[in-house]
């Protein structure tokens, strides 16, 4: 089983662990010492490890609250460009 304290979701953990394979791919060093050779793995025990820094930015709960105008659902009287003006074949 995964511990998941160091990781939000399967999802972030996926694509934490998949950006460092493709730098692990590209030759890049482990940065935890591991008996495994592939580098799918070595990047998966690396994000649970905790040495990968990641950060998706704050979460929408903490940007500020913007008042909103009021929203109606009325529809605008026609000004001359509805579909009742075209040309026939347009």
């Amino acid at each position: 089983m995964i511990p998941t304290e160091n990781i939000g979701n399967k999802f972030e953990f996926i694509s934490v662990a998949g950006e460092r394979c493709k730098q692990l791919q590209r030759g890049a060093r482990p940065r935890i010492e591991t008996a495994a050779h592939k580098p799918v793995t070595v990047a998966m025990q690396e994000v649970i490890s905790g040495v990968i820094p990641y950060s998706y930015g704050p979460f929408p709960e903490e940007y500020a609250v913007v008042k909103v105008a009021e929203v109606t659902t009325e529809a605008y009287p026609a000004d001359g460009a509805g579909m009742d003006n075209r040309e026939p074949g347009s």
